[in-house]
């Protein structure tokens, strides 16, 4: 969502406050995780992958450098953090995150061509596709 209003010159649109945190993983790390679990002997082991590092929306509104801001109302029972402990995958496989949080959105944005094509939310869109996405918990 965001790399796609960083593209087309849009500001960004923020669910909630940005104060809420998530463990944001790189895609690399993910694929290296579910490599190494495939190529394990393991089988039927549940893991967790993240970085058990979680940062704010806005400091990675920060990090992309964010043209403006727009935030709307948070969704109800959207939670305001977030985060895996990921010490089983690292106890049973060795695995653990190789790109920082920091490293990981500068490969991003490195890469951001990829996401020209994307489509741009607004707070309209976000709005109807939070209401459809209510139709489906039988809300």
């Amino acid at each position: 969502v965001f790399l796609a209003q960083k593209l087309a010159g849009k500001p960004f649109t923020v669910v909630g406050d940005g104060k809420q945190s998530r463990d944001f993983v790189f895609v690399k790390d993910v694929a290296n995780a579910f490599c190494m679990a495939a190529e394990s002997k393991l089988s039927g082991e549940i893991m967790n992958v993240g970085t058990g590092k979680p940062q704010s929306v806005n400091r990675l509104v920060e990090l992309l450098e964010a043209p403006s801001v727009t935030y709307v109302p948070k969704r109800p029972g959207e939670p305001d953090l977030t985060h895996a402990d990921a010490s089983r995958i690292t106890k049973l496989l060795g695995w653990k995150p190789k790109y920082s949080f920091e490293q990981g959105v500068k490969l991003i944005l490195d890469n951001i061509d990829y996401w020209r094509q994307a489509p741009v939310w607004t707070p309209d869109t976000i709005a109807a596709a939070t209401k459809d996405w209510f139709k489906y918990l039988g809300k």
